[in-house]
């Protein structure tokens, strides 16, 4: 009798923690920042284990490593995967828990001494945190979606992205030579941590993700007058600071109105002395969410009140909202309600390499729940279970949507 293959919980976790140890630093944050020397460290980790499988594994220009299990038919394969990589003092589980509950999901075949018709394709995506000046780099790359441009824009650290690649030991002027054609996967599917508490609030043990919300930056700049903070008397001053100040509350407002998320995170105040009056104010606005014509009434209203306060206003990024495959999205729903799993379909407020995926091929993602909604932090934590949960879920996932294809 052939059993199915199942996932080895207790290697799983191994897993996860041996990967947790790479980039770790004495206060307990992970820092395997894209290109880095902890993110090659542990890539190449990931890469061993592939070869003791005996998967082919290559790199591709981006620095995406790619492991395939071979398939019983001439296919294209079913792609599994997520990334290594880590914002600055980040946690142990974003990422890092799809990569490894992928590597089960081949364990768990190479155990049974299974193939599928498919070939299986392990895909640890490069730089899918936003600290290249712009997140899901290895993705795009791959999905032909890379803009060059961005070679020369600053990253996390304020080098610029040209100087990481070249220090990771890949060329920018092959770097788009990761682009794949539509079709050189069948699917894709890819799970991860929630980063939010949407699933530990309402009780749920799986989120089955039905799309990404769109997502919109801009550059505003407030220009006022830079002064003595002491001896310019308050009717006079061009404070660019007091100017920006609305318009920050009104970024807020105006996202609770419409039902979507609103944040400004950077903030530069120029030239940034306690005694001196603000005469600049530079500052990154995003909103997220779903519906585009939401996105467009939001952006209208965004231009027209900073520029009516005299800011400037300019798009940086516009990344539109992308569904789910719905047939992948009914299989893996399936294969939770045949695991006795209590899962809910819910919208990604987040980026991942899945939504690249979609110019490729059919995709669609798993989520399992943050403990607190907690992210992009150290104190980010999945229990045990859910990340063996996660980890069936996936499989019986690959299962099902290798019966379908």
């Amino acid at each position: 009798m052939i059993l199915p293959p199942s996932i080895n919980g207790e290697r799983l976790l191994a897993d996860l923690a041996a990967l947790a140890q790479i980039g770790r630093d004495p206060d307990g944050s992970l820092n395997r920042v894209a290109y880095s020397v902890a993110d090659q460290a542990g890539r190449a980790w990931l890469a061993e284990q592939m070869q003791v499988l005996g998967l082919r594994v290559r790199a591709d220009g981006a620095g995406n490593t790619i492991g395939v299990y071979g398939g019983a038919a001439d296919l294209p394969p079913i792609g599994l995967g997520s990334h290594t990589d880590t914002v600055p003092n980040g946690g142990s589980y974003d990422g890092a828990l799809g990569v490894v509950a992928a590597l089960a999901c081949v364990r768990a075949l190479h155990a049974a001494d299974q193939q599928l018709r498919h070939p299986v394709e392990l895909i640890n995506f490069a730089a899918e945190e936003a600290t290249m000046a712009g997140g899901t780099t290895g993705s795009q790359a791959m999905a032909g979606l890379f803009d060059p441009a961005m070679f020369d824009k600053a990253a996390w650290d304020g080098r610029p992205v040209r100087q990481h690649l070249l220090a990771a030991g890949l060329d920018p002027a092959t770097f788009v030579a990761a682009r794949r054609a539509p079709g050189s996967l069948a699917a894709y599917l890819e799970l991860h941590i929630e980063q939010g508490d949407v699933l530990t609030s309402t009780g749920a043990q799986i989120g089955v993700v039905e799309g990404f919300v769109g997502i919109r930056r801009y550059a505003v700049a407030f220009q006022g007058y830079a002064n003595h903070a002491g001896t310019t008397p308050m009717h006079r001053r061009q404070d660019a600071l007091v100017a920006a100040a609305p318009f920050i509350t009104f970024v807020r407002n105006l996202a609770v109105e419409h039902t979507i998320v609103g944040t400004i995170g950077m903030l530069t105040v120029s030239p940034g002395a306690p005694n001196v009056i603000p005469g600049r104010v530079e500052l990154i606005a995003e909103i997220r969410g779903p519906d585009p014509a939401i996105l467009d009434a939001v952006e209208i209203a965004l231009a027209e009140r900073a520029r009516g306060a005299g800011a400037s206003f300019a798009t940086v990024i516009s990344k539109p909202p992308v569904h789910t495959d719905a047939r992948v999205v009914a299989a893996l729903m399936a294969a939770c309600e045949a695991l006795g799993l209590n899962c809910m379909r819910m919208p990604s407020g987040a980026g991942h390499d899945a939504m690249c995926m979609a110019t490729l091929c059919p995709q669609a993602m798993l989520f399992v729940p943050s403990q607190g909604g907690v992210s992009h932090a150290p104190d980010e934590y999945t229990t045990p279970e859910d990340c063996v949960q996660g980890a069936r879920a996936l499989l019986a996932g690959l299962l099902r949507l290798e019966a379908l294809l």
